[in-house]
């Protein structure tokens, strides 16, 4: 192991194409879903499973969960969707191509960022950060699968994409509390506090309330001929989505979570 903080090992080549070549994949199973979405589950599962064995290697490298820079972070967050994409697969073009160009977007940002590898900083070094990390990225992927079943659902009006937009909302909503919980320990080890004024914090506590309500929806009698509800707030919690994660990780600079 390196001093915390710096630059680490130098990236294999080799590397960096693995993770192209789950991109590659990804690109494939976007393409698939054009011509016949059935055939978009196998190269996207491919492209997951060679995406898991590039963060193997990197961790490895680093010895360490490799999600402490800009790159492991994107290529962090499309791995989740990616892994939801194959467990909650429909093929329907309506639902797989919101989907896969979300997870496209992440891995080309994850790509145009540089592959070297980094040794983790102090703040990291601790059980609580390798648990409330990937749990987060996992709720990122199941919300973003919901707003594309709202996608669907918006295109076909299908009841099928209600119950799949209230399964993978309730499946967000359980990963988020679980980091949640998992960070707020970690605050304290890290920071001495349950909890920050934070942009990051604040905006979790927000995602949170709003996946708390979103779930009880369906339980709302007064809102049971009103189907639209629970579609249009599963995009309007992708918005939240990107404003927790994007927003407050490079665009507001006082967070304590913000990229340098």
């Amino acid at each position: 192991m390196g001093p915390p903080g710096v630059t680490g090992p130098p990236s294999p080549a080799a590397l960096a194409f693995v993770l192209q070549g789950a991109a590659a994949l990804y690109l494939v199973a976007l393409l698939a879903t054009l011509l016949r979405p059935a055939w978009a589950r196998a190269p996207l599962a491919l492209g997951a499973a060679l995406h898991v064995g590039w963060s193997l290697w990197r961790g490895l490298l680093i010895g360490f969960l490799p999600l402490t820079n800009k790159t492991e972070s994107f290529a962090g967050a499309a791995l989740a969707v990616a892994l939801v994409g194959v467990i909650a697969f429909r093929p329907a073009r309506a639902y797989l191509l919101p989907l896969l160009a979300v997870l496209g977007a992440a891995m080309a940002v994850a790509l145009s960022f540089p592959q070297g590898l980094h040794w983790p900083p102090p703040l990291m070094r601790t059980a609580w950060y390798p648990a409330h990390v990937p749990l987060s990225f996992l709720a990122y992927g199941a919300w973003t699968a919901a707003a594309a079943a709202g996608v669907a659902w918006f295109t076909d009006r299908e009841a099928g994409w209600l119950s799949l937009i209230d399964r993978l909302g309730l499946w967000g909503f359980a990963l988020w509390s679980l980091s949640m919980i998992c960070g707020g320990v970690w605050g304290v080890v890290a920071w001495g506090a349950w909890f920050l004024w934070d942009p990051k914090v604040v905006w979790s506590v927000i995602l949170w309330f709003h996946a708390s309500t979103f779930v009880h929806l369906r339980l709302t009698p007064s809102l049971a001929a009103r189907p639209w509800v629970r579609p249009a707030l599963a995009l309007l919690g992708f918005l939240l989505v990107l404003v927790a994660y994007v927003g407050t990780s490079f665009f507001f600079g006082r967070s304590s979570h913000a990229f340098g």
